[in-house]
């Protein structure tokens, strides 16, 4: 049996990458600390277990992306005040224009994916997305 939705995943997957590329020469800032700004872009605090989940690095990856962006003065960690033992994970004023200009430019791009894809196209992909990431053992 020939692979036939794997290899668009994987595309799919690498194309964004490479969209996500072009902020290193701006902003210094890899495609997956750019997906994390882009997270974070509408300056609500998220729960590094949100951030896991959403994005769907593995805890040691993301521990290690938010502590390069902690040393670029991007993010802060915070303890949440109603539980002390959770953190969130805020935009500092320097990490304000590039989380912006990512979450911008994705948007774009989404908008363009969707005018030319049928409304069943995008259910059909959440629902394989969904489903992948039922199928895959715990990270």
């Amino acid at each position: 049996m020939a692979l036939q939705l794997i290899p668009h995943l994987q595309k799919a997957g690498h194309l964004l990458i490479l969209h996500l590329e072009r902020f290193r020469m701006t902003f210094g800032i890899t495609p997956p600390e750019a997906q994390i700004l882009a997270a974070l872009s509408t300056n609500q605090a998220r729960s590094i277990a949100d951030l896991q989940k959403r994005l769907g690095f593995k805890p040691s990856t993301l521990t290690s992306i938010l502590d390069r962006l902690v040393a670029r003065g991007f993010i802060v960690r915070k303890p949440r005040d109603d539980d002390r033992r959770s953190v969130n994970v805020n935009l500092t004023q320097a990490g304000r224009r590039p989380a912006l200009i990512v979450r911008r430019s994705l948007e774009q791009l989404e908008s363009n994916i969707v005018s030319h894809t049928t409304r069943v196209n995008l259910n059909d992909l959440q629902c394989v997305t969904e489903t992948l990431e039922e199928l895959t053992p715990s990270r």
